[in-house]
């Protein structure tokens, strides 16, 4: 019943979200070698490292956006550590 009352936009959108779109996850023999579990919405999926592969674009945006977050977790610890070993503080 809840298709019914979809709009045009929200299927719309909800089609290109599903889409699928190629991408590659970085491998190396260390840190990044395990595949990656990304869920949106309550259903995950497995995407292996190394190798490209297609999968939904929903699925691929979360994976950017978790990404951003790391850099940004990084760069933040980095500068919090930096301004920790500042002599103003001390």
């Amino acid at each position: 019943m809840a298709k019914a009352t979809e709009s045009k936009e929200t299927r719309k959108d909800n089609a290109y979200y599903d889409e699928l779109v190629t991408i590659k996850l970085f491998k190396d023999n260390d840190r990044y070698k395990d595949d990656v579990f990304v869920a949106v919405n309550g259903v995950g999926m497995m995407v292996p490292r190394g190798k490209e592969v297609e999968i939904p674009r929903k699925y691929a945006v979360a994976l950017q956006n978790s990404e951003a977050q790391d850099s940004f977790a990084a760069q933040h610890c980095m500068e919090l550590a930096k301004n920790a070993e500042s002599p103003e503080l001390n």
